[in-house]
């Protein structure tokens, strides 16, 4: 179902983002943290916060006009859109081009995920609330944390919402395009967002694809991401489906070496 917008609801989200984003510059930012999911982001990169989605108007404008000056795409409708979202599943391929599977559960009241598998090449992870699970299939070890690592920093159904803070917080650039998709033969929205380097962040650059009938994000393709921070891309995305029997639990391997940290 699409979203639709007139210039009084543009005005209206305009105002309550301005009014957060006054609010937000007040607070202080978390701690980085370690991420272990291998899907989109890892490590210091994916530090980001609930947090407002800015000054859009302003810096990038809050939607693009076709020909036709009609409003074609607004930030918001994927931010809407995004907060129905219980359920991920993903397809990847990494830099050495080996594929992979990920599955994630989230909580529809805060965007976060409860539960997750992430499964590439040699290396799964499964992260449930009483522990997370490591296993290294060529060397039949596994190693367990007595805890729930998260599987991202970034809140699944909250990804636009924390992409926009995380852009301005290392200062860098967000734009929208449409484009023509000669294999779904119909116009998507490109997202491109980029942030130089500082400090001990390298710089990252990737692309966002987004279906322009259902507003939600169908492929991510890294163009510059440092080693073992994420794989090159997210081919495709399948939203809210049913989630296999037993995939998001962990059964020790036989003969498996097991360290518990």
């Amino acid at each position: 179902t699409k979203i639709k917008t007139n210039p009084a609801v543009n005005e209206a989200v305009l105002t309550d983002l301005l009014n957060t984003l006054d609010k937000s510059k007040s607070e202080h930012s978390a701690d980085m943290k370690p991420n272990v999911w291998r899907i989109i982001m890892k490590s210091k990169f994916t530090k980001l916060a609930i947090a407002a989605v800015l000054v859009i108007a302003a810096v990038i404008s809050i939607t693009f006009l076709d020909k036709s000056a009609t409003p074609a795409y607004a930030i918001e409708q994927t931010i809407e859109a995004m907060r129905s979202i219980y359920s991920i599943h993903a397809f990847t391929t990494d830099w050495d081009n080996s594929k992979g599977e990920a599955w994630v559960q989230t909580n529809l009241q805060t965007g976060q995920e409860e539960y997750y598998s992430a499964d590439q090449n040699n290396f799964l992870i499964v992260g449930t609330p009483q522990a997370t699970y490591y296993y290294y299939k060529d060397e039949n070890l596994v190693r367990i944390r007595n805890e729930y690592m998260p599987a991202s920093e970034i809140r699944f159904s909250r990804f636009f919402e924390d992409l926009v803070k995380w852009v301005q917080q290392y200062k860098g650039e967000l734009s929208f395009h449409p484009e023509f998709d000669q294999g779904l033969q119909k116009e998507i929205i490109i997202v491109h967002a980029s942030i130089p380097t500082q400090g001990d962040i390298k710089e990252k650059e990737f692309i966002v694809r987004v279906d322009s009938e259902t507003k939600l994000p169908i492929s991510i393709e890294m163009l510059k991401c440092g080693p073992g921070q994420g794989v090159k891309n997210v081919d495709s995305i399948e939203y809210n489906a049913a989630i296999p029997e037993g995939v998001l639990k962990f059964k020790i391997p036989e003969d498996a070496t097991v360290i518990r940290e």
